[in-house]
């Protein structure tokens, strides 16, 4: 682990590209951390980082505050725009996720897990804008959607990483995760998402 001050700190991420994964209680000496099921934390190999902060009261309540703000996104074409307002930034509609889970049947598009809790996953990322529609969405375990990161789906797709993960998957479902890669250019030309934070 290592301790970062508060500006080494991109606050714009929380939220963002990272997200709540855990939660850490402690009794002034002991320290438990407890990770949400099928998150990856830190096995042989990772070349992540844990980053410790211990913000002051101002530093926290802007922590909090950046992990709550208010987006408004519009998804649809011309006329029949939809416009969302959310409380969190990365809130999916309910409908929609199920939608995905059953096309997806409850098993996860990279790995083949049917087994542990899913979550979506999108094939334009939504920090570049991409929409919370199903044809961007994939039923993604935790743990794969947590390694791909912030990786564009191309360079996932290519990745050790996605192949390590992906090693179970039948020449069907490789052809699956490839094909959504057609998506990509309608995707960013009709349906990227507009959005305007509220601070």
């Amino acid at each position: 682990m290592e301790k970062i001050g508060f500006n080494e700190l991109a606050l714009e991420s929380i939220g963002n590209s990272h997200e709540i994964v855990g939660v850490v209680y402690g009794n002034g000496h002991d320290k438990m951390i407890i990770m949400i099921p099928d998150y990856n934390f830190g096995e042989d190999g990772d070349d992540s980082t844990t980053w410790v902060l211990e913000p002051t009261l101002e530093e926290w309540q802007m922590i909090i505050r950046q992990s709550d703000l208010k987006e408004v996104e519009v998804i649809g074409e011309d006329k029949a725009k939809k416009i969302i307002l959310r409380k969190s930034t990365r809130q999916i509609e309910t409908s929609v996720m199920w939608e995905v889970f059953r096309r997806d049947k409850y098993t996860c598009r990279y790995c083949g897990n049917d087994q542990v809790p899913m979550t979506v996953d999108h094939v334009v990322l939504w920090e570049e804008g991409g929409p919370s529609i199903v044809k961007n969405l994939i039923c993604s375990c935790k743990k794969c959607n947590n390694t791909r990161g912030n990786m564009q789906y191309e360079e996932w797709l290519e990745s050790y990483k996605y192949r390590a993960r992906s090693h179970k998957l039948s020449g069907n479902d490789h052809l699956r995760n490839a094909i959504a890669l057609d998506i990509i250019p309608e995707i960013r030309e009709k349906h990227m998402r507009v959005h305007k934070r509220k601070r």
